[in-house]
């Protein structure tokens, strides 16, 4: 199953585009204005499409989730491409810079990846290396600290 979220904005057009390409919706491809079960969809994802935001790669690195990167061209200082950079480095994702993206070199890295048990294996193991499941107890034991020194 595919699982494509499009935000709110670009639901309507998303759907006609697609349906404008292929005709109806194939029944393996499930296109969502939203998801409101965030949690629930990343424990079952393989692979995730996504742009580079710190908060949202905090997210698939904890759980270990392969993923191919989309940074943002449009955020200051360029800092989605040098998060996406860390995890590419770090063999967790592939990078694509939104002025290289094109739906073939999408399909192919998507192809790549999902066509390869080794490779999203290894980039998992990537990912989970690179995540922080328990930053709060870090947070909370580092704050209980410091309240201590005062």
């Amino acid at each position: 199953t595919t699982t494509y979220v499009t935000g709110e904005s670009y639901y309507e057009q998303t759907l006609d585009s697609i349906r404008n390409q292929i005709g109806s919706l194939p029944n393996h491809l499930h296109v969502l204005p939203y998801i409101h079960n965030m949690p629930e969809v990343l424990a079952c994802t393989s692979l995730i499409v996504n742009r580079a935001g710190a908060s949202f790669l905090a997210e698939i690195t904890s759980l270990g989730i392969p993923s191919i990167l989309i940074p943002s061209p449009n955020v200051t200082n360029n800092h989605q491409e040098a998060n996406a950079r860390t995890l590419e480095k770090a063999g967790a994702s592939v990078m694509i810079v939104e002025k290289d993206l094109t739906g073939a070199s999408l399909f192919q890295s998507i192809a790549g990846i999902m066509e390869d048990e080794a490779l999203r294996s290894r980039m998992a193991e990537s990912a989970s290396a690179l995540g922080k499941p328990d930053s709060a107890d870090i947070l909370v034991k580092e704050m209980e600290r410091l309240a201590r020194k005062s």
